[in-house]
């Protein structure tokens, strides 16, 4: 177990994510991240766990994990994610169902899965990294 918060960060294979696992890692957390693939060759000042939130079980294997290592965990950070470009026509609804299934629906997932630990530990957080695409859509 462990003496230091624990942060689980989505979606650390490059951007934000990364830089947010980083960040946390050298101010005292112990931090997990998560991507679809892993690094041939990791170096990282965190624990880099391979996870797909779009899959019920690899999100709730990776949850298990970091609770079988760290006992905890006290940040849940909802990173993963992507934009498609281009015109409606040009993207095909399965195309947009992944997406949907990634950005919508991981971070429920995710949330789901860590809410529970959060509620027996009495504390715990929960940030949602958004984009300015919902806001401000590509042509």
């Amino acid at each position: 177990m462990t003496d230091h918060p624990v942060a689980l960060i989505t979606g650390v294979s490059s951007g934000i994510g990364r830089a947010t696992a980083a960040l946390l890692a050298a101010n005292g957390f112990r931090v997990f991240g998560t991507s679809r693939t892993l690094e041939a060759e990791p170096r990282h000042p965190y624990v880099l766990l391979p996870m797909d939130v779009r899959s019920e079980s690899s999100v709730q294997a990776a949850v298990q994990d970091i609770i079988g290592q760290a006992g905890r965990i006290d940040l849940l950070v909802n990173n993963a994610g992507y934009s498609q470009d281009g015109a409606i026509e040009e993207n095909s609804i399965a195309d947009l169902q992944a997406q949907y299934d990634t950005n919508v629906f991981g971070v429920l997932r995710m949330t789901n899965a860590v809410l529970p630990i959060m509620r027996r530990q009495r504390s715990g957080r929960i940030i949602n990294v958004s984009s300015l695409v919902g806001q401000v859509p590509p042509p």
